[in-house]
């Protein structure tokens, strides 16, 4: 009898152990600090608690999509990216990068990819495999180096120039923007910029093919001539002149990069879809800036 329990036993354990375990929300939350290179006297970076200006992203971790998000502890739905709106209010995030979840990670449910933002510079944190364990989000924003920032950009935006949110600081300085589409959409291009310039940055750049789009300003071989085409950058970036297939038009372009002298409508980062609401196209504006000095 003893033996025939032992055998009951462990056929019940080996299926208990055959079920895998089903995945369940998740809740996440951790504190946003910024390294400004400050330090203490014994040499220890100073970190500041950031608690306005934050907007993030929670992506999942196999798949570049958007997770579906709920308060934190709750079943309230939390628009995901979560606006800074959201992260500052106490019924909702309190500060904090927080939120429930239920990964779509078939590997690893309890993980989540996230990209939080400082709109106030534009600095950027992105975060592999973030789980509930992890509490501390710390974002380099040391000046006189280069950082690269990243902020997302939607089909469903109007086709009206849309306020990504961040905002250069002074004394900086813009090296490049590039765009990266991650759901293509034929026939749609998008312009980068700024409030009073709309396409400063970028200018018709097309959606059509998913990854990092290149510049179509590049020496293009002619019957006639080799010439520069027409350049997708725009004037706060480069000054450039479209050639063409003709002796003494074989164009050009100069690189200017952009300078945030004040604060002002130069210092914020807009962009532009050539149509909006029943496309396709998501993707990732990405920028390289340099803060120069403490404005």
């Amino acid at each position: 009898m003893k033996r025939f329990w032992t055998i009951i036993t462990a056929l019940i354990l080996s299926v208990v152990f055959a079920i895998p375990a089903m995945a369940e929300p998740q809740d996440m939350w951790a504190y946003v600090y910024k390294d400004t290179g400050k330090m203490d006297a014994t040499g220890r970076a100073i970190l500041e608690r950031v608690t306005s200006g934050i907007t993030f992203n929670v992506r999942s971790v196999d798949s570049d999509v958007s997770e579906t998000l709920t308060y934190y502890g709750g079943s309230t739905s939390l628009t995901n990216p979560v606006t800074t709106t959201s992260f500052e209010s106490a019924s909702i995030c309190n500060d904090m990068v927080s939120f429930r979840v239920d990964p779509t990670d078939t590997t690893n449910d309890r993980y989540v990819n996230l990209i939080v933002v400082d709109t106030n510079g534009g600095f950027t944190k992105t975060i592999e495999d973030f789980d509930k364990y992890q509490h501390v989000i710390v974002i380099d924003e040391k000046p006189n180096v280069v950082h690269h920032g990243m902020v997302w950009f939607d089909h469903a935006a109007s086709s009206t120039a849309t306020d990504t949110g961040v905002n250069f600081l002074p004394k900086s300085f813009i090296h490049d923007v590039r765009v990266e589409v991650t759901t293509a959409d034929s026939g749609i291009t998008i312009n980068v910029g700024t409030a009073d310039t709309a396409a400063g940055f970028r200018s018709g750049v097309s959606l059509t093919s998913t990854g990092f789009v290149a510049d179509t300003g590049v020496i293009t071989a002619g019957s006639t001539i080799d010439y520069t085409a027409a350049s997708t950058y725009g004037t706060l970036l480069y000054t450039a002149i479209t050639g063409s297939d003709a002796v003494a038009t074989n164009g050009g372009r100069s690189y200017l990069g952009h300078a945030v002298v004040t604060s002002g409508t130069d210092d914020d980062l807009y962009y532009t879809l050539s149509s909006s609401g029943v496309d396709t196209a998501h993707g990732f504006i990405h920028y390289w800036f340099t803060p120069m000095r403490v404005p």
